[in-house]
């Protein structure tokens, strides 16, 4: 990927951490303690009460974290295809969406000398980042 992409791939995951799955995450345990403690979840007799308890809490926390990550996928697909419209990241959202029907190809005359730049181009970045991956 381009250092663009990995950029706007590192904030949404920021973004969607901090703005989504957190307070889902803590909402949904939140939520699970209230009800457990005034009794609307009864908890099965087969565990210790205290282990279905923790456990129906981070299971609930689970829920909310996971729903957070799910529900700012559209967003960041936005942010790929307003900032980078060019890469290849936002391709490939294109042709999920239907956008774009056609993938570039690398047998097509007009894009040779594109594909064969970005294949270098990729070469020396997969080079540079297996000699320092930092």
């Amino acid at each position: 990927l381009d250092p663009e992409e990995r950029i706007i791939i590192s904030e949404c995951q920021d973004e969607a951490f901090w703005y989504r799955s957190l307070p889902l995450s803590l909402s949904f345990a939140l939520g699970t303690f209230v009800l457990n403690q005034k009794g609307f979840l009864p908890t099965p007799s087969l565990v210790p009460n205290n282990i279905t308890k923790v456990g129906m809490i981070l299971g609930a926390s689970f829920v909310g974290f996971s729903t957070g990550q799910f529900s700012y996928s559209n967003v960041c697909a936005d942010k790929f295809l307003s900032r980078y419209p060019e890469g290849v990241v936002a391709t490939d959202i294109r042709m999920k969406r239907g956008i774009q029907t056609v993938p570039y190809s690398i047998f097509s005359p007009i894009n040779q000398q594109t594909w064969r730049q970005l294949a270098q181009m990729r070469e020396r970045s997969r080079i540079r980042d297996s000699i320092d991956p930092g």
